[in-house]
């Protein structure tokens, strides 16, 4: 009779325990192996990127708020409150942010605290890093070169500067400031194994720009130029190489001849290693929770990402570019005009040289969408934003000591700007 059972005869082997145990200890020594090589990623984001200390509560007496003379109070109460409230939602250390009319209204307000250790509070002098509307700013110090005959939007790069590698001799100002030259941007490769490694952390000082370019002038380009799209704050870096070549100045005292003195920035600088007057310290925050940001060394991309500044200064900015005094007419909308590839087609960020442009999704005039002009910054430690609306002569910067805050600082921007349009400019007509 035959059995449904198999026999023993006729039973698959058992893998001798030996065996087993050999498996087991491979696994092992592999989880060990995978253990040692993590523990120096884990113990570096449980030092450096992971809040974890409870935000002090932020009243009052960390509040600081400075309007125009003439300033309706209940609308600075509004504008405070939205800066509050942001900060609040966020659990971000500090929300700083201003706002400026071509009509002359001013308005400056921040909540939270510049320096948890030191219990200092942040106040509208306050000065956070830019990010990467440092890139902005570049683009204005290039166009006023321009408009001084100093400079060729379209001239190879080595008609400014002798001895550039022979991949980026042929780069023009305008490529690198539309991010359509090839250069590539931070390399992602060794973050994973080791964050320390990765260039947007780099602890490395560079005496001048001109030595900041050994990070990547070695590297081949990404596609030729003009052929593609790839936002990169090493372009940037180069841009300001042709600029120094071009204006015969070294670029941080260039940045302050064209653009910080004229526009009135008293309180922007090149970001530096050291100690800095007014300076914020710098965290990774959010939901209430805190950590100190590892310490970073911005020379080698003070164009793309190496500057400091008050969101009053960055407001101001954008009014003086707004009423001409900075760049003629031409010369402002040369610069806030989307650059195409070399085909024909629209670049895919909107990006002008310097700027993104386009029409608001967030802000609308009688259902019409307005047209913005804008840049965001995140760094370590920081998140930043520039929002214009050049058709109701308004800019509005908000700026945060996390660089969790990129989304809140966005927001927060769009939020104060709704507020300005409903009280317009003399001669203006509301908005519903």
């Amino acid at each position: 009779m035959k059995r449904d059972d198999a026999s023993p005869a006729s039973a698959a082997p058992r893998p001798p325990r030996r065996a087993w145990r050999r498996l087991l200890r491979g696994l092992g020594w592999l989880a060990l192996a995978l253990l040692v090589l993590a523990a120096p990623t884990l113990a570096y984001h449980a030092r450096w990127s992971w809040p974890r200390t409870p935000l002090p509560v932020v009243g009052p007496a960390q509040e600081h708020q400075r309007a125009a003379p003439g300033m309706d109070p209940a609308m600075a109460a509004r504008l405070m409150a939205i800066v509050r409230d942001g900060r609040a939602g966020a659990g971000l250390p500090s929300l700083s942010a201003a706002v400026a009319r071509s009509d002359g209204l001013e308005w400056a307000g921040a909540s939270g605290w510049a320096d948890i250790g030191q219990r200092r509070a942040a106040t509208v002098a306050s000065r956070y890093r830019t990010g990467s509307i440092a890139k902005p700013v570049t683009a204005v110090a290039m166009m006023r070169l321009v408009e001084s005959g100093a400079l060729d939007l379209d001239a190879p790069g080595s008609e400014a500067v002798a001895g550039l590698p022979p991949a980026l001799a042929p780069l023009t100002a305008r490529q690198l400031a539309s991010h359509t030259a090839g250069v590539r941007h931070y390399s992602p490769g060794p973050y994973w194994l080791w964050p320390g490694a990765y260039e947007f952390n780099s602890q490395r000082h560079y005496a001048t720009v001109e030595d900041g370019l050994a990070v990547f002038a070695g590297d081949r380009l990404q596609f030729a130029p003009g052929s593609g799209f790839l936002y990169s704050t090493f372009g940037y870096s180069l841009l300001s190489r042709l600029l120094e070549g071009a204006s015969g100045r070294p670029f941080p005292d260039l940045l302050a001849e064209q653009v910080f003195v004229p526009a009135g920035m008293t309180g922007t600088a090149v970001d530096t290693p050291g100690a800095m007057p007014d300076r914020v310290a710098f965290y990774e925050g959010e939901a209430g929770r805190y950590t100190a940001a590892r310490p970073v060394d911005s020379s080698f991309r003070i164009a793309g990402g190496g500057m400091v500044s008050t969101p009053a200064d960055l407001a101001r900015l954008g009014i003086a570019l707004q009423d001409g005094r900075l760049l003629s007419r031409a010369g402002t909308q040369a610069m806030w005009t989307a650059q195409p590839l070399a085909d024909g087609r629209a670049n895919p960020q909107g990006y002008a040289l310097g700027w993104r442009v386009g029409e608001s999704t967030r802000l609308s005039v009688a259902g019409r969408p307005l047209r913005v002009v804008h840049h965001g910054g995140t760094q370590t430690g920081a998140s930043a934003f520039l929002l214009l609306v050049p058709e109701h002569g308004l800019a509005v910067a908000v700026m945060a000591n996390s660089r969790a805050g990129r989304a809140q600082v966005q927001d927060t921007a769009s939020a104060l700007a709704r507020v300005l349009l409903e009280t317009p400019v003399a001669g203006e007509v509301a908005a519903p």
